[in-house]
């Protein structure tokens, strides 16, 4: 007896939402829309709420730092790779939404912060950059080092399985760039020593290739399956967000920016 009017219960609720969603428009007939966002923030610990407002902020400074970069040095990663980082911003930024947590990022202007540290760091990495091109890509080597470190500490402050495949995703796309910068300082003949990171964790880094992870595969001729949908040109096709199903061959969580680029320096995300 108990079982039915549970059973009951969530079948009139279930009728609620139906109901609901018969006179919401069609742009608008999601759950996460009708729900209030504090049923949503209510499943995160204040710790999570925390890390995913840092690392909107931490996001924010690597775009802004190789948004200026660029502007001075008209390379490549820079370009390439401040693209990626606003797609870094923008997943932190949708989770911020789906949590019902209020945006740190209440300026688009570069440099502005509400988090101190970052604030500093900030200022002393454009003092760098603006030194020498090779500055520049160290202070961008330095960038993609603490984000690393960082993700990894916010990664065992959570067990959401939402947020941790967001931070994945950040990491991966970090050492794509950390990569990047390297092979650049090389070819200017710099060999780059890590800071931050420990050596052993570093090297494995610097040895992997881009396109070989085990959570964003492909053959490098689509934007992948899985949470991914985009388009693209070239034979590296792929600005991909969203949900559904991509092109061409490979599975991947989605956002990512892929560019047909020669020697070596493609795949930014």
């Amino acid at each position: 007896m108990k079982n039915k009017i549970i059973m009951l219960m969530a079948l009139a609720v279930i009728s609620s939402i139906s109901a609901a969603l018969s006179f919401v428009s069609p742009g608008t007939n999601t759950l996460t829309n009708l729900i209030p966002a504090g049923v949503f923030t209510s499943s995160l610990t204040d710790d999570e709420r925390e890390s995913i407002i840092y690392m909107r902020e931490e996001e924010k400074l690597a775009r802004d730092i190789y948004t200026l970069m660029y502007t001075k040095y008209n390379i490549r990663p820079f370009r390439n790779i401040k693209q990626a980082e606003q797609t870094h911003m923008d997943l932190m930024k949708d989770l911020l939404v789906k949590y019902g947590i209020d945006d740190p990022v209440s300026s688009d202007e570069a440099g502005v912060f509400k988090n101190t540290e970052l604030k500093d760091l900030y200022a002393i990495l454009i003092e760098q950059g603006n030194l020498s091109l090779v500055d520049a890509l160290k202070a961008g080597a330095l960038i993609e080092e603490t984000d690393i470190v960082d993700l990894d500490k916010q990664l065992k402050v959570t067990q959401n399985k939402d947020i941790k495949d967001n931070y994945d995703y950040l990491r991966y796309g970090s050492e794509n760039h950390l990569r990047a910068f390297v092979r650049n300082l090389k070819s200017n003949g710099i060999d780059y020593l890590p800071i931050l990171l420990p050596k052993d964790d570093y090297d494995k880094i610097i040895s992997a290739d881009n396109s070989n992870s085990g959570k964003f595969r492909g053959n490098c001729n689509g934007t992948g399956k899985g949470y991914s949908k985009g388009n693209g040109k070239g034979n590296c096709p792929g600005y991909g967000r969203g949900n559904g199903n991509g092109l061409g061959n490979g599975d991947g969580y989605g956002r990512y920016y892929n560019r047909d680029c020669p020697n070596n320096n493609c795949i930014y995300r």
